[in-house]
């Protein structure tokens, strides 16, 4: 392979296409730029980070609020942003795995999280475009009718309001379908920029490019970054992919990223509700109000981060899909990441037995806004001394079920397997110098195998292609144009600069 060759000929930052960010203003804060001293420390401004950081703040804690790059612009600010305790076909999963307890008090918290999202914009009078809407999982043939009815059923024994249906407002025919009413959608960044502002006014400190390098977990704990230390009483870590493991999270949590389009289509070809098929290929389906008028919101093609070398074809993919079944004519496009635990439950709340102190969020499985905000609170309740009813369920020491543990011993294998055979014979393997404009390769596959791209003025870019986290080779996402680990999900930017964690160091270049 020579290369792997790449549509666009600038340099695309996937932050530049999102809809999110797009149509948001813009807020810009400081670099942390001395040591500081506070009651509590939240690294990654996303909206748990956010949430729990104002959740303190408002209760009379000290409280920063450091960001690796742009506040709001990570996950939060690349999701299709439903706020739904339909979780597509978990419960009957869940009942099955975990059992009926479990099931429950899964649905439980994410009621209450999506009730914590109504009652905080009402409270701090956020206009973030929140609309209700019935959400629908649905299926296309009619062989997966059965798991429709089995997850309709499963509601139903655990008290959340759910019915079978076979027509919905999709232009296109489905087999049957579970409907769950009461749900909503909102913009994203109009509503973290409302906490955020919440949060600032009671008080809080908040520093963007502020890069969190090492945790000393102690009385207090200090974090260490470039532009100081930050010393703390309580630490959480909400950066989406912990970068520090000292409670062997890695093992028991894979990346996934998954992409979205947005664009116009004829007002009477709009659906009402929120979408997402159950069967595979995924296919995500939303309005977004711009205005005076109405888009249409598509997402999937999801996979293992790194794992997928033709990251061109998921977009493809999505827009002619969405041609086809809506008109739809592309104006935005996007990709976000998350993390998925091996039994499907997010990790939130104290790291581990040693670190009494250190609270971690993550693992949401693209499910972040209802799991993230009531796992915000449950944070916030632990770090004040409150009870909290879902501690257990979140429990991040948990061990992974019998049910689960197939799973993580495939996805780690998968791992592995990268590790090994990426140093023999990478997939896009190639010669640096022979690249044309626009085309990456990974050449040198000895001791220090180097990644290169050449940019559409013919400039040759070259780093290391061993992953700083724990040694992995990257590969190239043509789409994004970044260097993506397929181990544990850290991506990095043509110059080796670190986009997404848990690396914290650049790739070192190799010019």
């Amino acid at each position: 392979m020579t290369g792997a060759r790449t549509a666009y000929d600038g340099v695309m930052s996937e932050h530049e296409h999102s809809y999110w960010i797009s149509s948001a203003p813009e807020d810009r804060h400081p670099a942390l730029g001395s040591d500081i001293d506070v009651d509590a420390a939240v690294i990654g401004a996303g909206l748990v980070g956010i949430t729990a950081a104002y959740l303190l703040q408002r209760e009379g804690l000290s409280v920063a609020l450091i960001e690796m790059g742009r506040i709001l612009h990570g996950t939060t600010g690349h999701t299709t942003a439903k706020l739904t305790w339909g979780h597509n076909l978990i419960y009957d999963r869940l009942e099955k795995d975990h059992g009926a307890e479990t099931a429950a008090l899964y649905g439980r918290a994410n009621r209450d999280g999506l009730e914590l999202i109504r009652t905080l914009i009402e409270s701090l009078h956020i206009d973030c475009d929140l609309e209700t809407k019935t959400n629908y999982v649905y299926a296309t043939s009619p062989r997966d009718v059965g798991s429709i009815q089995a997850e309709v059923d499963a509601c139903d024994r655990i008290g959340l309001p759910a019915r079978f249906v076979t027509e919905t407002s999709l232009p296109y025919p489905i087999a049957g379908a579970v409907e769950q009413p009461d749900q909503a959608q909102f913009h994203p960044l109009k509503y973290g920029s409302g906490i955020l502002r919440a949060f600032v006014d009671a008080g809080g400190q908040v520093y963007e490019d502020t890069r969190a390098t090492g945790l000393s977990e102690g009385e207090p704990c200090v974090i260490s970054t470039p532009g100081g230390e930050v010393r703390a009483s309580n630490v959480v870590v909400a950066s989406l992919y912990p970068f520090i493991d000292r409670a062997f999270l890695f093992p028991r949590v894979h990346p996934k990223r998954s992409y979205a389009i947005a664009g116009t289509v004829e007002p009477a070809a709009l659906p009402e509700g929120m979408f997402i098929s159950s069967g595979e290929p995924t296919r995500s389906v939303r309005t977004v109000r711009d205005g005076d008028r109405t888009l249409l919101l598509v997402g999937g093609e999801g996979h293992a981060v790194g794992q997928k070398y033709d990251t061109h074809t998921c977009y493809s993919n999505l827009e002619s899909w969405a041609r086809e079944q809506f008109g739809m004519q592309t104006t935005h496009r996007w990709s976000a990441q998350d993390g998925t635990s091996v039994d499907g439950i997010p990790f939130i709340g104290r790291y581990r037995s040693g670190a009494p102190n250190v609270y971690v969020a993550t693992a949401f499985g693209k499910w972040g806004f209802t799991n993230g905000t009531i796992g915000a609170r449950s944070i916030a309740n632990g770090i004040l001394g409150d009870e909290d009813p879902y501690v257990g369920l979140y429990d991040p020491q948990r061990l992974p079920l019998k049910a689960s543990a197939a799973k993580a011993l495939s996805e780690n294998a998968k791992i592995a397997a990268h590790f090994i055979t990426d140093r023999a014979s990478h997939p896009q393997k190639g010669p640096l110098h022979a690249l044309q404009p626009g085309e990456a390769a990974v050449d040198d596959m000895g001791i220090r195998p180097v990644a290169g791209y050449r940019d559409a003025d013919g400039v040759l870019h070259k780093v290391s292609a061993v992953c700083t986290h724990l040694g992995c080779i990257v590969a190239w996402n043509p789409a994004e144009k970044t260097w993506d680990c397929p181990c544990h999900g850290s991506r990095f930017g043509i110059d080796g600069s670190v986009i997404q964690g848990p690396a914290v160091e650049d790739l070192p270049r190799r010019d």
